[in-house]
């Protein structure tokens, strides 16, 4: 509510051809305390004054012999057609109430005044007014202004950008852009839920606001990615220091509710009139020197050059077309044969995405992976892989090559997705199915029922970093998928920050060795020890061990050596299509050396 003293403080104007009845509302007024207080006996004088004043009230005399306070309201009605005008009208005539509110008139008194009524009217009806422009300033902030940091927003910052470049233009001015995006923001929000991850991007607004100069412009555009202006900058050095003082602010360990998180950005900078001159193309320059920052690793900075443009160009062509392949069949797996190191048993085989794009070759994994999990097409996707799967399981039983084992790598989108589709949901009704599950855990029991296949030729591969990044849910996951009987594998084991505690607690079945430490374990002491020490472990914890990436007699002979159990790489075969796969499965047996 508004103070007494901002009201008293209020702007009011008396309309009324007496002059003691304007002297008499002024006193009354003044000795209420009312301190901006004028009067005039001329309506014709009013409209005009109110453009220049903009009065908070106007106290209006009905009878007047130039102009009627009617035809006074019908002109400042002219003024505020919104309905923002507070006029308190004064007369005689009771009568002429009705039709004065009917005018736009906000309240009446009557003559002859009685003073407590008058100034009650006054009081509330500015009391009223103050309010309406407190929450007009309000709606007007909220409406330029991100609620969660209360940096400017979006709109905000394309329109001081904008008024940037004219001065810019004007002096011949440069101006940086800088468009900086907190690093792997998901895996916090995800991790730690989303009231962790609002605190966090309110934390590093206020870092940002405290560490930068007063000229420099600082905005969040949405998500976790803010914009900054540098108006005027010198170029380059200015903008390069500021990104690394950005980098060096936000390094600094961020306490939410009593878990320490620490985190980098990734920063695109772009130059006016270097790269471009208006407003959307430099956000949008900015942007894409962004993402370059974080394909060269994140935790750095890019300027934009027009190479970038192409590579944006082409991303942006092959997100387009990933949307249209599934629809369009495009997708294919290829299977590579895990081995019994002892035997030369072939064991099962690990499924491998693959995209036939029309027109070209097959599509390498790391040109098209990544943007599926980025853009969320990783759940559609990742259903078709454990469905195909399931398929391929039922159709080796049909055709007498035996029963393989197939295993699928999930995703971290599919253990975060709980939104089930239409599809989904029918499925969870058909088959009794826990709607409460994951969608890929309902697509998965789907595709074991529809397929009628034992549930333990289905292996998920699952990555060290993802199961430790979602470590407690993992853990229901994995016992949920345990009790179906699909078998469970650790890939990339030794690359992530384990915990060996949570180790004991994954009910997994196997651990893959990365390949990065087998290529070079015969003649590098330490990939030699690290491998060693996963063996031991695993079979410490009754655990089967696979190493990946075997390429070599000479890493063969030293991995049979030490008891690891399987292998697969291109010693014994590239991932192959099914028909050709089949061929070899049907042997049954790979050569070993001796």
């Amino acid at each position: 509510m508004p103070a007494t003293g901002d009201i008293l403080k209020a702007s009011v104007l008396i309309v009324d051809d007496q002059e003691e009845d304007v002297h008499l509302l002024k006193k009354m007024l003044a000795d209420a305390g009312y301190t901006s207080v004028a009067s005039t006996t001329n309506p014709l004088e009013v409209c005009a004054l109110h453009r220049q004043h903009q009065y908070d009230l106007i106290l209006l005399d009905l009878q007047m012999p130039i102009m009627t306070g009617f035809e006074v309201l019908a002109e400042l009605k002219e003024i505020e057609p919104q309905g923002r005008l507070c006029v308190l009208v004064v007369s005689g005539e009771p009568a002429a109430k009705l039709r004065a509110l009917q005018s736009g008139a906000k309240d009446f008194v009557s003559k002859p005044f009685d003073p407590i009524e008058v100034r009650t009217r006054i009081y509330n009806l500015l009391e009223v007014r103050l309010l309406y422009k407190e929450a007009e300033r309000q709606l007007l902030h909220l409406a330029h202004h991100d609620p969660l940091t209360g940096l400017p927003n979006r709109k905000l910052f394309y329109e001081l950008l904008g008024g940037a470049l004219v001065r810019a233009a004007e002096h011949h001015w440069s101006i940086a852009v800088l468009v900086l995006d907190i690093d792997r923001f998901k895996n916090i929000n995800d991790t730690l839920g989303p009231e962790m991850g609002d605190e966090l991007l309110r934390q590093c607004g206020n870092r940002l606001r405290n560490c930068l100069r007063f000229n420099y412009t600082i905005s969040r555009l949405g998500g976790d990615e803010f914009g900054l202006i540098l108006a005027p900058a010198k170029m380059p050095d200015e903008s390069s220091e500021v990104a690394s003082k950005i980098r060096e602010t936000l390094r600094q360990p961020f306490i939410l509710n009593g878990h320490e998180v620490t985190v980098t950005v990734s920063i695109g900078i772009t130059i006016c009139p270097l790269d471009a001159a208006d407003a959307s193309a430099l956000v949008q320059n900015g942007d894409t020197a962004m993402h370059r920052a974080k394909e060269a690793g994140r935790d750095t900075y890019r300027f934009y050059t027009p190479q970038m443009n192409y590579r944006a160009m082409e991303r942006l062509d092959t997100e387009g077309a990933l949307r249209k392949a599934l629809e369009r069949d495009e997708f294919i797996l290829h299977y590579q044969p895990k081995v019994n190191l002892a035997t030369g048993r072939i064991m099962g085989v690990e499924a491998l995405l693959r995209w036939q794009r029309p027109g070209l070759r097959l599509v390498p994994p790391l040109d098209f992976i990544p943007i599926l999990e980025e853009t969320g097409l990783i759940i559609p996707v990742g259903n078709w892989v454990i469905q195909t799967a399931c398929r391929q399981v039922a159709l080796w039983q049909r055709t007498g090559v035996g029963s393989i084992c197939i295993a699928v790598n999930l995703s971290s989108r599919q253990l975060s997705h709980e939104t089930i589709n239409t599809q989904t949901q029918r499925a969870t009704e058909q088959y009794a199915i826990d709607p409460q599950l994951l969608e890929f855990e309902v697509e998965t029991v789907r595709a074991v029922r529809d397929n009628n296949i034992d549930p333990a030729l289905l292996e998920f591969e699952l990555t060290e970093s993802l199961l430790m990044s979602h470590a407690q849910k993992s853990v229901a996951i994995l016992q949920r998928l345990k009790k179906l009987g699909i078998g469970l594998s650790m890939d990339d084991f030794g690359t992530g920050f384990s915990s060996l505690a949570y180790l004991k607690r994954f009910p997994i079945d196997t651990l893959k060795i990365d390949r990065a430490f087998v290529r070079d374990v015969t003649v590098n002491s330490d990939d030699d020890a690290i491998t060693l020490a996963i063996i031991a472990m695993a079979h410490n914890l009754k655990l089967k061990v696979i190493a990946e990436g075997v390429e070599t007699v000479e890493q063969l002979r030293f991995l049979r050596a030490h008891e690891c159990d399987e292998a697969q790489g291109f010693y014994f075969s590239r991932p192959l299509p099914a028909m050709q796969i089949s061929k070899l499965l049907r042997q049954g047996v790979i050569t070993v050396a001796a």
